[in-house]
């Protein structure tokens, strides 16, 4: 699939980008594998062990009310443990914030674009914090139009990018039910 094929969501999430210089080449993907910092391995396991384990017990829920409630308690601990973690692993010097992003692709905005030149390629992180979740990648500068740059990922874990098809769609369908419940409110009007 190419970038194009994702669908994108306008929706901030912050980032770290760090321009490679020329020496610099984006690994093969055994280096970058045994590259990727802890933390960003972790949050990715955790992140696709919760969507995947709590459906068999969704569906008894009726039977298993007191358990599922402290299951969610200790997901919501660990949670906001992860959320710590992963903001130790923001680099203010490099922080920006993505405007949109999809499962190919990400724009931020940067009031200095000369730092960044087309074709470059870039180690990025990106900060999922309503999911407790962090990615680390690489990626190359696909288009700067005005202070607006463009990046499409070029190396990056499976686990990841469908974890960012699940963050899009999170993120659209609370966008949705915000215009439908503002849609009714006008009608109801």
């Amino acid at each position: 699939m190419n970038s194009n094929e994702y669908f994108i969501v306008n929706h901030p999430l912050s980032i770290n980008v760090e321009p490679l210089n020329d020496q610099q080449t984006i690994p093969n993907k055994l280096d970058f594998e045994n590259e990727i910092p802890a933390p960003f391995r972790m949050a990715s396991d955790l992140a696709s062990l919760d969507a995947n384990s709590s459906q068999s017990v969704k569906l008894n829920k009726e039977l298993t009310q007191g358990l599922w409630d402290h299951l969610e308690i200790q997901n919501q601990k660990i949670s906001i443990l992860l959320t710590y973690v992963l903001s130790q692993q923001d680099d203010k010097k490099m922080h920006y914030t993505a405007t949109s992003f999809s499962a190919g692709e990400c724009i931020f905005e940067s009031n200095d674009v000369s730092s960044f030149n087309v074709n470059q390629a870039v180690r990025l992180k990106l900060f999922i914090l309503e999911k407790s979740a962090a990615i680390y990648c690489y990626a190359k500068i696909t288009k700067i139009h005005e202070n607006k740059i463009t990046l499409l990922y070029q190396q990056i874990r499976e686990e990841d990018r469908e974890l960012l098809i699940r963050t899009t769609l999170y993120f659209q369908s609370q966008q949705l039910k915000v215009r439908t419940a503002l849609r009714l409110d006008k009608e109801n009007n």
